[in-house]
């Protein structure tokens, strides 16, 4: 009497839905329990002043002695708080600071030129690091520059606070220094000279005046649970979908199904031939030369790295003659391949009933028409699916493809996070694309198994 299994597909959605709704519970209770309470009636001009310049002092990159000594002669006096909204106050500030702007429209040619004088074998650390004392020594005698601008200051946390930094804000408190670098970045001539394509030294100007933690997005006030779907979507957006970037992953996935293929079609052909060589050996004792080159062939394959193996043959054997590396990614994985092939159907092979063979010279084939007549189609119906999950191990294994440039599925995600300079979403894209792609396979081999099974009873 057969048992019902336990884990009926019934009960399997039962589990999946108790689980789905558990976590969603203890989602929405994490989210209740940690909803900031609303400070913005509670914040008073003493308490708003110094969280504006701890703020502003935030701004400046570490390092950037220009950008850093600027904010530290900076000082905002919150004059009036001008609304309170939920979680957001609005205050008109007065602001003094150095007037960097005019120091620069006064010294920057002469700057330009102190730099160019270095010649092009001077690093734009070592230029940024002598024009420090310099810039410094000029703002030290500046004049102070002052007015007033509207800030508004965001509640993120129990009592956290975050300082809106637009364009104009950061550009009025810290002596104008976007203008500044947007100036370096523009000038292309000075006196007669064109510095259009002198990009070493505008990086090691503009470095002067770095900032960090700035930018002009609106800080987020929602509840934890919104905060982390509002910043997961916009990673999201900005990895995947702006500027189409989505396609550099499609166009990667279709690369390594053509590598892949293309390499399995040749990894079984050498395979065959291989196992066919050892095994006529192991049974016969014929071809020894033959079975010498094959045995140092499966040595060599399965005793390196596939990664080595593959700089080798590009670097090394391929590219001086001009071979384009998709074809020597084929190449490297078709002829890995073909080594654990080879054992597979070797091993198919000898594992058919050496009565096979004897029925065969019996109706009178030759060596060869047995082999290819009766134990080869039984071997490989025996070695299908292991040759199935070689397809899948293949095609896992070809992501390393990337180390010689070919543009596959790993070097999309590769090249997006170089773009967005995000890790987490576009490799966890290459990983989820790999996986479901290899369910997917795993799947159509338990189908190809089941069928398998039923030929044979």
């Amino acid at each position: 009497m057969n048992k019902k299994p336990f884990f009926t597909m019934k009960r399997t959605l039962l589990a999946l839905a108790i689980l789905a709704a558990l976590l969603i519970g203890a989602l929405l209770i994490y989210n209740a329990v940690n909803t900031v309470p609303d400070r913005a009636d509670d914040l008073t001009l003493g308490e708003a002043e110094r969280i504006v310049n701890e703020k502003l002092a935030e701004v400046p990159l570490a390092g950037s002695a220009i950008s850093e000594y600027i904010a530290e002669n900076t000082h905002l006096t919150v004059q009036e708080i001008l609304s309170r909204e939920e979680k957001k106050v609005t205050l008109s500030v007065k602001y003094e600071t150095l007037d960097a702007k005019a120091v620069y429209e006064k010294e920057k040619e002469g700057i330009w030129l102190s730099i160019l004088k270095n010649g092009s074998s001077v690093s734009s650390t070592q230029i940024t690091q002598e024009l420090e004392p310099i810039m410094r020594e000029k703002l030290e005698g500046a004049g102070k520059t002052s007015g007033s601008v509207t800030l508004t200051l965001y509640q993120t946390g129990k009592d956290e606070w975050m300082l809106y930094r637009s364009d104009e804000v950061i550009n009025a408190c810290l002596g104008s220094v976007i203008d500044i670098r947007k100036d370096i970045n523009a000038t292309v001539k000075i006196g007669d000279r064109d510095i259009s394509k002198n990009t070493n030294y505008r990086n090691a100007f503009a470095g002067l005046f770095a900032l960090s933690n700035y930018d002009n997005d609106v800080p987020d006030t929602s509840s934890p649970l919104f905060r982390a779907w509002n910043s997961f979507s916009a990673d999201f957006y900005k990895n995947f979908i702006k500027d189409a970037r989505w396609e550099y992953l499609a166009e990667g996935l279709l690369t390594t199904l053509e590598i892949t293929g293309a390499a399995l079609v040749l990894g079984v052909v050498l395979g065959f031939f291989v196992a066919v060589v050892r095994a006529t050996y192991l049974k016969t004792k014929r071809l020894l030369p033959l079975d010498l080159v094959c045995r140092l062939y499966l040595t060599v394959i399965r005793g390196t790295p596939l990664m080595v193996q593959l700089l080798i043959i590009y670097f090394v054997l391929l590219l001086p003659i001009g071979i384009p590396k998709f074809w020597a990614a084929v190449l490297c994985f078709g002829f890995n391949s073909g080594a654990y092939v080879a054992e597979i159907v070797r091993g198919g092979i000898m594992a058919v009933d050496e009565g096979q063979s004897e029925a065969g010279r019996s109706l009178g084939f030759n060596y060869v028409q047995t082999m290819i007549f009766i134990v080869i189609p039984q071997a490989f119906k025996s070695v299908l699916p292991a040759l199935a999950n070689e397809f899948i191990v293949l095609l896992k294994e070809s992501s390393v493809a990337f180390y010689i440039g070919v543009a596959d599925l790993t070097q999309g995600g590769l090249k997006i996070r170089s773009l967005t300079y995000s890790d987490f979403l576009p490799l966890l894209a290459v990983a989820l694309i790999y996986l479901v792609v290899v369910v997917f396979l795993s799947y159509l081999v338990s189908l190809l198994e089941r069928r398998l099974r039923k030929s044979d009873r």
